[in-house]
């Protein structure tokens, strides 16, 4: 694993950066090659042979690192990590020299996109004798952090031993919440008849709660990760199915599934979520043996869980060894799917008792969940009671009732895409579905001109928020779903396409921090990644605060933060005042500093970065 030196370098007025902040790349971190720093930006796992390849170099002129001020020479050199230089060119000046708005910093764009042949590179500035970090050129750049970001969920597991031959790290433990065989009802807490076998699943975040609504923007996104490109994934990533010849996603898909089964009630409904219900947890988390629950039936975890087992149906139906699975997950769809439509919905079933997020779901949820479970078991029945509910429900989703395709929901949303190849699907549904992208894709509040940001990856004003990067990379499939059945010119085709690895890029280094926005990530190529989390297993006060596992893909920049320091510790209030791209700090503690609002890891940010980088690895 790379070791990294960062220097400590100050702000305006001579002030040192605040504390948490992200301290810039700098000094010889790899023995042999020149001083790197973090000002010349680019994708640290590196690009595609026949890619558009642009660094950013940036300098600071707003936000805590101001006065970290840096200028490139009239040449840059591409050099080989031999130290040949195999390219020379000028840097260009970003929009006149004006200052980015999101970021705070100036900046200038290198083209390299003509260095083709594959190999390990840097960028060279010869003024400064500053390199850029390493990156790779190739076909297979991206199947390391592909491969770090699908292991995430199995760190994640509940009731499965995290074993070290699994690990490949000191992340070991014992199976935890294994009192999850008898969970207990949280509106009859004291009968026995009432406990439930609600074992296994993942944590949903940081937190050890497991919410069956949520799963929406989990399942879904890595189903089309891998039905996107089923050669990305593979059988050798380390799981303890690995090795039985069937695709590691999905044998880890099927864990979170196998849990959905559990919950799922004879009548075919669902609670909404289960978990503690006091914040009195025990570390290491094998030790934590407090009572857990399950909450009331709700027709919003049923809903969203029918939609769940007929997608899964039809891809788990493609295996001969999972054949009979499908069939039942099949049975089980259709079974909530009778007890929703012969139910009174429920919107208040989480009163909050069960910590922490709240599940419940609206009438808006529920309507456009029903058209994304009826598009699945349409497909898989074919009977016209789901294209009724298609037909009548369909307009609820974000992407068809809102101005552009929203990048919101973006991954159980590709359902609709589904919906375009299917036989006998409605023709009105299908020219308002290619209407909406054609109509989307030419919009700039959907993808303006590659100049409008420095980063190449611009997003609304608005995206900046809580979990802003499941944002971040859903502007890169709605890119991609644009180009691909939009029905476009080539070239704007090709201008989504290349916004769509833009988006990844910007994960993987090209972002004003220049540093890759996945924990922990040297095993996989990445010179400067994020080292802090907050996590129940992994963050603040455990043995792991500043050793995560690799590839936690954080919440990311958030210009809502609302932290604060507790009484005698660092200031955090710096934050709020950071252009929005830079409203983000690399440190895990709980409240009052409220640091889950920036670095805590979700199940949902983690599936909609797969179903991205899927589409580019190899």
């Amino acid at each position: 694993m790379l070791t990294v030196t960062v220097a400590l370098l100050f702000g305006q007025a001579g002030s040192a950066f605040p504390a948490y902040s992200i301290k810039p790349l700098s000094g010889v971190t790899i023995a042999g090659l020149p001083a790197v720093t973090g000002h010349i930006c680019v994708d640290q796992f590196g690009y595609l042979s026949g890619s558009k390849k642009v660094a950013v170099i940036n300098d600071p002129v707003n936000g805590f690192n101001a006065g970290d001020h840096y200028s490139p020479g009239s040449k840059l050199q591409v050099r080989k990590r031999s130290g040949k230089a195999v390219f020379v060119g000028s840097p260009t000046v970003w929009n006149g020299g004006a200052v980015h708005t999101d970021s705070g910093d100036k900046g200038w764009w290198f083209d390299f996109s003509n260095v083709t042949e594959p190999g390990e590179y840097y960028i060279f500035d010869p003024s400064t004798q500053k390199r850029s970090p390493v990156f790779h050129i190739g076909a297979d750049v991206f199947s390391g952090p592909l491969l770090a970001a699908t292991r995430m969920f199995y760190y994640q597991r509940i009731g499965t031993p995290i074993e070290p031959k699994f690990a490949q790290g000191p992340w070991v433990d014992e199976a935890i919440f294994v009192q999850d065989k008898h969970m207990k009802s949280v509106t009859d807490k004291q009968s026995v008849s009432a406990e439930r076998d609600m074992s296994g699943g993942w944590m949903d975040a940081g937190d050890t709660d497991k919410y069956p609504p949520f799963n929406a923007d989990v399942i879904h996104p890595l189903l089309y990760a891998y039905r996107a490109n089923p050669r990305a994934f593979t059988d050798k990533t380390g799981i303890p199915e690995s090795g039985n010849g069937l695709p590691d996603i999905l044998d880890e898909v099927k864990y979170q599934i196998d849990w959905l089964i559990r919950c799922q009630f004879e009548d075919g409904s669902l609670p909404v979520k289960m978990g503690n219900i006091d914040y009195g947890g025990k570390y290491p988390l094998s030790q934590d043996l407090r009572p857990r629950y399950y909450g009331p039936k709700d027709s919003g975890a049923t809903i969203y869980t029918c939609a769940i087992f007929a997608h899964a149906a039809r891809v788990y139906g493609q295996f001969p060894q999972w054949k009979s699975y499908s069939l039942a997950l099949k049975d089980r769809a259709i079974k909530a799917w009778t007890w929703f439509e012969t139910h009174p919905r429920t919107y208040k079933s989480d009163t909050g008792e069960i910590k922490s997020g709240i599940a419940n779901r609206d009438k808006g949820d529920q309507d456009r969940m029903q058209a994304y479970a009826g598009i699945h078991l349409f497909a898989l029945t074919h009977g016209g009671q789901f294209q009724k509910a298609i037909r009548e429900n369909v307009g609820a989703s974000r992407q068809l009732s809102e101005s552009i395709w929203s990048p919101y929901e973006a991954g159980v949303a590709e359902s609709l895409i589904d919906y375009l190849s299917l036989p006998g699907a409605d023709s009105t549904v299908v020219s308002r579905i290619k209407d909406q992208l054609k109509k989307s894709a030419s919009n700039d509040h959907f993808a303006p001109p590659v100049a409008t940001d420095l980063y190449r990856a611009w997003m609304e004003s608005t995206n900046y928020h809580w979990g802003s990067n499941t944002v971040r990379a859903s502007w890169g499939l709605v890119s991609l779903l644009a180009a691909e059945h939009g029905e476009l010119d080539s070239a704007r085709k090709q201008q989504l396409l290349e916004r769509a690895a833009d988006m990844l890029h910007s994960f993987h280094g090209v972002n004003p921090f220049g540093i890759v926005y996945l924990t922990n990530m040297g095993k996989y190529g990445a010179e400067y990644s994020l080292s802090t989390i907050y996590h129940a297993k992994y963050g603040d006060g455990t043995p792991f605060s500043h050793n995560p596992p690799p590839g936690y893909v954080v919440g990311g920049p958030n210009q809502q933060f609302s932290g604060k320091a507790a009484e005698g510790k660092p200031s955090v209030e710096w934050i709020k005042s950071q252009p929005r791209a830079k409203a983000y700090a690399d440190f895990n503690l709980a409240w009052p500093e409220s640091s889950w609002e920036l670095s805590e890891p979700a199940i949902y940010y983690q599936a909609i970065y797969v179903r991205l980088v899927a589409q580019f690895a190899k």
